[in-house]
């Protein structure tokens, strides 16, 4: 529209119309509702895989989730513990919550959790360095919000083939860092906490089945 606030303004179709294939025009987007028709669910939704940080990696058919509901909300989440994120996908209209686990082949990791003193108890704001021989990952904690949506604090870091990790820095609110070394066991799959002004790391079991 060339003049988006005017109401009185109108447009013509263009080429005729497939009614049959389902499309649609209004002279004027305002008029839609009173023509009981409506936009919603002819997109499909998208999902992409991050490539190393260099690129991304349409996976939106293979994965399944480019379903043609009028999907508003997302979280990931490791909902089957056994360590790879899932999706969790809402769509408007009262359709189902539908579940997208992840099978593609699980890498190494860590899960770490802030335990914060003079900040929130979760850590959030905090920032988070992971370093291995094949670079360093930064983590940045704060409840993953989207539309409807929340994610988990505790975070999961990929460190893909890495044989072990050199050093976990912390950055809390306040500026202060906490800098950890030659992490023990790293690649075993278990549960770090890290607590403000504490020297060690606290490690747990994961939760994650086999």
């Amino acid at each position: 529209m060339s003049q988006p606030l005017d109401r009185n303004c109108e447009h013509q179709p263009l080429v005729q119309l497939d009614r049959e294939a389902g499309e649609l025009h209004a002279s004027t987007p305002f008029a839609l509702p009173q023509n009981g028709e409506n936009l919603s669910a002819y997109e499909r939704n998208c999902f992409y895989l991050n490539e190393r940080g260099n690129s991304f990696i349409n996976g939106s058919f293979t994965s399944g989730a480019d379903i043609d509901s009028d999907s508003r909300s997302v979280v990931s989440a490791d909902f089957d513990a056994d360590g790879r994120p899932d999706l969790l996908v809402g769509s408007v209209g009262g359709g189902p919550l539908r579940i997208f686990r992840n099978k593609l082949k699980q890498g190494k990791r860590l899960k770490i959790k802030l335990s914060g003193r003079s900040c929130s108890f979760s850590g959030l704001g905090s920032r988070i360095k992971v370093v291995t021989a094949d670079g360093t990952i930064v983590r940045d904690i704060f409840p993953a919000n989207g539309f409807m949506g929340q994610g988990p604090i505790p975070t999961d870091v990929g460190i893909g083939n890495a044989k072990k990790v050199l050093g976990i820095e912390v950055r809390w609110p306040s500026g202060k860092t906490q800098d950890f070394k030659e992490i023990p066991d790293s690649n075993g799959g278990r549960f770090w906490t890290i607590t403000e002004n504490e020297p060690v790391l606290d490690a747990s079991e994961s939760r994650d089945q086999p």
